[in-house]
């Protein structure tokens, strides 16, 4: 089969797997991503483990390898404004996994047609986005395509298929002197030329099993799973913006603050298996989400999620009593600091007892 007409049918089947643009590049080394990766350890070390299995050349994965095929799954974004009491998740955890179950189904297309594959390999996706000419980089570091803007996720496969490529963008970024994602970023995680400091970033610490920074539990506001403020400022967003929604109530409900709260001594075993279908069970951890809820809660101010807190002073993960702490300290109902002197006393873990001398002010 003509390199030309495998693509032409790969574009038509991926189309019809909802796929909004494929392109294709070639397996060539990725060297913006090398170049960037040492500037990216030196401005933030301690994120350097993020991207110690990445690779930068394809044929490190696939030593025959000629082709990449780049697939944009969109989608419309949720609304800023959950309902109170809804912990916030962005749409693309809900979209990601579709579009990766259809990036499987376009590389069973290249099987069958007798070439090899390698579904969403280690390698950098915006560099190959980029180059296949998807769309240009923007400030906050993601790739906006002129008709979804960055209301996407990226799909690739490495694959041996000699597929003709695509051009790549004509330069790096369209932005020119918009700064309007590094002005929003509440804590000044983008740097100039597209640069993104993940040790500053929300996205970084939010389902995490470990204690999360003070200043940016406060800077998570009611947002769970995503933060999208870089995004929904955009112009280039402005269109998805104005179609977003809310999701389902039945979908918001898994994320009810009070409910995961509640429901954590039983394990939290149903939601997570319900929530691991709407967002991945790679998200959907008990631990984490649990943690999570409790910093919005914190955040919220609201005294009736004390009774739960308190009784979230006894959980055996010490990031989570830590966390726990500390939203009591924040909403401050009357006699927080007589409960939390009493939790002092049992408490062995150093870290859980600096949470707790900090919420009483000493």
């Amino acid at each position: 089969m003509g390199q030309d007409l495998l693509k032409k049918q790969l574009i038509e089947y991926g189309t019809k797997l909802g796929f909004g643009l494929i392109r294709v590049t070639t397996s060539k080394p990725l060297g913006l991503w090398n170049c960037q990766i040492k500037i990216r350890k030196e401005q933030d070390p301690d994120s350097a483990y993020l991207w110690k299995n990445i690779k930068y050349d394809p044929k490190e994965i696939m030593p025959e390898a000629r082709s990449i095929v780049v697939a944009v799954w969109s989608h419309t974004p949720y609304k800023a404004n959950f309902p109170k009491g809804i912990g916030r998740f962005s749409a693309y955890y809900k979209e990601y996994p579709q579009g990766r179950q259809a990036a499987y189904k376009l590389g069973d297309f290249l099987e069958k047609a007798g070439y090899k594959t390698v579904v969403q390999p280690n390698l950098p996706a915006k560099e190959i986005a980029y180059r296949a000419g998807i769309g240009y980089f923007g400030k906050n570091a993601l790739i906006h395509t002129p008709e979804y803007g960055s209301w996407i996720s990226l799909h690739y496969i490495l694959t041996d298929a000699p597929l003709t490529p695509d051009n790549s963008m004509d330069r790096i970024s369209d932005c020119g002197d918009c700064d309007l994602c590094m002005r929003a970023c509440p804590t000044g995680a983008i740097e100039k030329e597209g640069q993104v400091i993940p040790s500053k970033c929300i996205r970084h610490y939010m389902l995490s099993s470990d204690f999360v920074p003070i200043n940016i539990r406060e800077k998570m506001g009611s947002r769970m799973l995503g933060c999208d403020i870089c995004q929904m400022v955009c112009p280039f967003n402005r269109k998805g913006m104005l179609e977003a929604k809310l999701p389902s109530s039945e979908e918001m409900e898994l994320f009810k603050i009070k409910d995961i709260l509640e429901e954590w001594s039983t394990g939290l075993k149903n939601r997570m298996n319900n929530m691991g279908e709407l967002i991945g069970k790679n998200y959907a951890r008990a631990q984490k989400v649990l943690s999570m809820a409790v910093i919005l809660a914190g955040n919220s101010k609201d005294e009736s999620y004390m009774p739960y807190l308190i009784s979230l002073l006894k959980h055996p993960h010490p990031p989570i009593r830590g966390h726990s702490a500390w939203a009591i300290g924040k909403i401050k109902a009357d006699g927080f600091n007589d409960i939390l002197k009493k939790a002092l006393i049992q408490e062995k873990d150093s870290r859980v007892r600096e949470e707790i001398y900090r919420a009483i002010g000493h």
